[in-house]
């Protein structure tokens, strides 16, 4: 998955069946900003949607007459909103009063498309996919045809025939398109940074090379960029990852946990240290995140039936305020440090969520694991536990 914005995109394929909004912009307040669309290569009928960063508003956008015209009112000096199709994302910088021309194909991963905006972000943003177009165009074109097969996965107008093929086809592409980046695309694109001004854009493009590849090279050359960073944007989303991937003490298996301070709900300071004499599980989640919504319930179970052997702590990667509004749905303890878990995350190497670290009585790292199955399967050689046997054995049957 792109994880691009991970919460965002995760909403936008959630809410795929809410209502129409109206798409009429005649009538918008004054400080609406417009957006227009040409799109060649999709039919008329065709459904694109827009939503707020970090909100659950969201319009529904019908393509008629190869065309599209849409009102946004940002809620502050600039917005993000993204464009999508399908689960793919175009990120659009959004002020008040400003016109958008969006040119779109549909030969092309709608992240590639073209925006047309007097916004620095905007402009900033094309540079990049014109950079990889002409520098890298092996990793370019492997990108859009790996983000047009993930597409296919989700379009209801395909048969179920050709929906498998789309999938078969997207999963055979990562490992190539993994591969280019680490060969050829992250240094190429961190080279251009160095000579570019500072952007969003800048940040995450190397939040997520630095996600992936930690070569010695990359580091370097990543934190020559990273001194780009104005002060004034310290408090955007990913500085706080960026930096914390580039300085990190990281964690091993088999020796001490990385410890920090965090804060449960009611503002209280916690360590992650201060479970010793039982096993500690650390599971880094967000509110966006799917696989980790549905792992809370069994997670809870799971802790009521261990909790005189272990403790869970759920550490959120979420901004504060998103944080702070969740229901309580667990009996396990819930913290956050107030910088969406950035340090915590680097030192225990989090690529994807939800991701659980298991540390024993003692304070050491026994292991480190994407995905509640694999989490399981370090878990029972530690904590036997019946049901959680019953689940991967259950799991296993199905797989074969």
């Amino acid at each position: 998955m792109k994880k691009n914005i991970l919460a965002s995109l995760l909403a936008l394929c959630a809410m795929a069946g809410q209502a129409q909004e109206s798409q009429n912009s005649s009538s918008a307040p004054l400080d609406s900003a417009i957006i227009e669309g040409v799109v060649t290569n999709m039919p008329d009928g065709t459904l694109l949607s827009i939503t707020r960063d970090y909100d659950n508003s969201r319009k529904d956008i019908i393509i008629k007459d190869g065309k599209f015209r849409v009102a946004v009112l940002p809620k502050q000096k600039e917005d993000t909103y993204y464009l999508s199709h399908y689960c793919q994302l175009q990120t659009l910088y959004v002020e008040p009063g400003l016109k958008i021309k969006v040119k779109g194909d549909g030969a092309t991963t709608i992240s590639n498309w073209y925006v047309e905006s007097t916004n620095h972000d905007q402009k900033e943003y094309n540079a990049y996919v014109q950079f990889a177009k002409e520098n890298v165009p092996d990793y370019y074109e492997l990108e859009n045809k790996n983000s047009l097969a993930y597409e296919k996965r989700f379009d209801g107008s395909l048969t179920q025939e050709e929906r498998n093929k789309a999938t078969q086809e997207d999963r055979a592409s990562r490992p190539q398109l993994e591969a280019l980046k680490k060969e050829k695309y992250n240094a190429a694109i961190i080279e251009f940074m160095k000579g570019r001004p500072f952007s969003k854009r800048m940040i995450t493009e190397l939040y997520f090379i630095l996600l992936r590849d930690d070569s010695p090279a990359i580091i370097e050359n990543a934190r020559e960029v990273f001194k780009k960073y104005p002060q004034e944007a310290m408090n955007e989303r990913y500085v706080a990852e960026t930096k914390a991937l580039l300085y990190a003490d990281k964690a091993k298996i088999g020796e001490q946990m990385k410890d920090f301070t965090l804060f449960d709900r009611e503002g209280k300071k916690h360590q992650l240290s201060e479970f010793k004499g039982k096993y500690s599980v650390l599971e880094f989640t967000s509110i966006g995140c799917g696989p980790c919504k549905m792992s809370k319930p069994i997670l809870d179970e799971l802790y009521k039936r261990n909790k005189d052997k272990m403790e869970i702590i759920a550490i959120s990667k979420d901004p504060e305020k998103i944080w702070m509004g969740e229901e309580r749905e667990v009996s396990y303890h819930e913290w956050n440090d107030h910088q969406r878990a950035a340090e915590p995350s680097a030192a225990y190497g989090v690529t994807a969520i939800p991701t659980f670290v298991l540390v024993d009585p003692n304070g050491k790292v026994l292991d480190i694991n994407t995905g509640l199955h694999d989490f399981f399967v370090t878990l029972i050689k530690y904590i036997p536990d019946e049901e959680a046997q019953k689940m991967l054995t259950e799991y296993n049957s199905h797989k074969h």
